[in-house]
């Protein structure tokens, strides 16, 4: 019984890295997409507001600077 419990949290344990590799990964793209729009639409983009979307959805959603549905909610008006 010993080694059947040590054996799910070997699988829970790996499972866990996993999820945490493929989560920072994803978020890593978002932040890298996030400073693209930022040099493409310059002043009109608001970064930090990216950035903080890729850590709140995990980097599984993420801009797509040729798409205006995915930066329409980073644009801002220059006054």
């Amino acid at each position: 019984m010993g080694l059947r419990k040590h054996h799910y949290v070997t699988v829970l344990l790996a499972i866990a890295c996993l999820v945490n590799f493929v989560t920072s990964g994803s978020v890593s793209v978002c932040f890298t997409n996030c400073g693209q729009c930022k040099q493409m639409f310059g002043n009109y983009f608001h970064g930090q507001a990216c950035a903080e979307f890729c850590l709140a959805t995990n980097g599984f959603v993420y801009p797509d600077c040729n798409n205006p549905v995915t930066v329409k909610n980073f644009l801002k008006r220059l006054h």
